[in-house]
């Protein structure tokens, strides 16, 4: 073979390297633009922000009594609901201290709450 000929072969596989890679990477292009429109949602219309509102409104209304009152859960525990201001009243008071501290009176507060009753 020819000195020609060996040069032809070289730039032809350069060539189909060179256009390999560009033809892949415009391929992964069109898959990241294809994938990017395809995952965003569809605006919301009147109607969904409409059924949205009622829904939370609905929402607001049943756990109105939750988020007010006061209820005993687990008596036997100690476990008592507390209207969420009164709550943050009394995590405000009790971290005082800083929050490794409160933070460990909540775990051990948790810890103690979720124990299983024994009746031995």
């Amino acid at each position: 073979m020819n000195d020609r000929a060996q040069r032809s072969d070289s730039l032809v596989g350069t060539f189909a390297v060179v256009a390999g890679g560009l033809g892949s990477l415009l391929v992964i292009g069109l898959l990241a633009i294809y994938l990017v429109r395809s995952g965003q949602p569809q605006p919301v219309s009147t109607a969904r922000a409409d059924e949205r509102k009622k829904l939370w409104t609905e929402l607001q209304a049943q756990n109105a009594d939750v988020l007010t009152h006061y209820a005993i859960l687990k008596a036997d525990n100690g476990v008592y609901r507390l209207p969420v201001a009164r709550a943050l009243e009394v995590y405000a008071a009790e971290s005082h201290d800083g929050n490794a501290a409160s933070r460990a009176k909540l775990l051990k507060r948790l810890e103690n709450s979720t124990k299983a009753v024994t009746y031995e």
